[in-house]
């Protein structure tokens, strides 16, 4: 027996094109919110202040995927020039449980972080929107940029980063805001991409908003503040139960309860022209993006590196 072992670069290379990877996200929340996925809440283990190491298994029922992603998140990994985010995922054989292969998680957590994004901006955004806010210019803010303009070439991106210089990554139609305010004043879709940390400012109140916006805290209560997510009308989380296992361990405290599941909502005829959507990262769509590599790996042939169990 052996498993394939394949590298970051590798994973980029068999990734579905953006398009696809949308309609992926798509298909996995429609399922989690039918009861398709067993899912889970992740547990995880934190052996630095700030940091996390995560454990991510799911099971999808419809096409037969059984995965695990272990990922870590250290905020302090940027001063010693390391990645913020690292992890690995493994997929097993469901019918004998075997271990059929183990990838880098660095480029699937990115794209399916920001595909989840798309999908939510593509389904509740105000329409028309032509206005978008960056708060962060790490890997997920150049991801996140990239999914803006392919859902409207035309978007004009305000951006803030702390570290200004970095701004320049995330490509075309990007404004540099001198301040995390400025960035979001008359956004219709404001995506935060901070650190995950205890204890945040959250700085973000709804007195920052458009009354027509989309918000999508993907680093959790860093900006967004309660007050902010309060004003909304609908508030949705991609995991109801990983939502209550973050507030339990701090995160989100004075935060409303979520109305539904982002899966759910993706069901439903209409949507109010103020939402917020906090997708705090779930184990399905990584398992669902990691069988899209596999697949592609074993299509082509000669990708990636044979081990033996």
């Amino acid at each position: 027996m052996s498993l394939l072992y394949l590298t970051r670069e590798e994973v980029a290379g068999l990734l579905p094109d953006l398009p696809a990877q949308l309609d992926l996200v798509e298909e996995t929340y429609r399922a989690v919110g039918a009861g398709r996925v067993e899912l889970p809440p992740k547990p995880g283990i934190h052996p630095r202040p700030d940091s996390f190491i995560h454990a991510m298994p799911a099971y999808l029922r419809d096409d037969d995927v059984a995965a695990l992603k272990w990922v870590a998140g250290y905020p302090a990994n940027k001063e010693r020039g390391l990645p913020y985010i690292t992890g690995l995922i493994v997929l097993n054989d469901p019918e004998t449980g075997v271990p059929a292969a183990i990838m880098d998680g660095a480029e699937i957590t990115a794209a399916r972080t920001a595909a989840a994004s798309g999908v939510c901006i593509r389904r509740f955004a105000p329409s028309g929107w032509s206005r978008a806010a960056v708060l962060g210019a790490g890997e997920q803010g150049r991801f996140h940029a990239e999914v803006l303009r392919e859902l409207n070439p035309e978007v004009a991106i305000q951006a803030w980063d702390p570290h200004p210089d970095r701004v320049l990554s995330l490509g075309d139609r990007v404004e540099q805001a001198t301040g995390p305010r400025e960035a979001v004043r008359g956004a219709e879709v404001v995506v935060t991409a901070g650190p995950i940390v205890e204890n945040p400012e959250s700085l973000l109140t709804s007195e920052w908003l458009a009354k027509r916006s989309l918000g999508l805290p993907i680093d959790f209560d860093f900006y967004f503040s309660a007050d902010a997510v309060e004003a909304a009308e609908l508030f949705l989380v991609d995991d109801l139960n990983q939502f209550e296992y973050y507030r339990s361990l701090g995160h989100f405290q004075g935060w409303p309860e979520p109305q539904r599941s982002v899966g759910e909502a993706l069901s439903e005829e209409s949507a109010p022209d103020h939402i917020v959507c906090c997708n705090l990262g779930i184990g399905a769509l990584d398992a669902a993006f990691a069988a899209r590599v596999l697949a592609a790996a074993r299509e082509q042939g000669g990708a990636g590196t044979e081990l033996p169990l």
